[in-house]
């Protein structure tokens, strides 16, 4: 079973970086979309983390994860 991920990386006002997963992204995301996409969320501060808003978009990256079951009981 392979899963795939959208990681969205941002740092916030007290420079502590944390992540926002979002699964199945599309396949033809491109680098200026999800950027534009991260600015608009450093813009409306749509979050609020433990250390504050978020101040800056530091990257994005795509995950994917594939798990190979050797054996698993009903």
């Amino acid at each position: 079973m392979e899963t795939t991920v959208l990681e969205l990386q941002f740092v916030s006002v007290a420079g502590r970086r944390f992540s926002l997963t979002i699964n199945d992204p599309k396949e033809n995301l491109t680098e200026e979309a999800v950027k534009t996409a991260m600015e608009q969320i450093v813009a409306i501060n749509a979050f609020r983390t433990t250390t504050g808003d978020v101040a800056a978009a530091a990257g994005a990256r795509i995950v994917t994860r594939s798990v190979n079951r050797i054996y698993e009981e009903a």
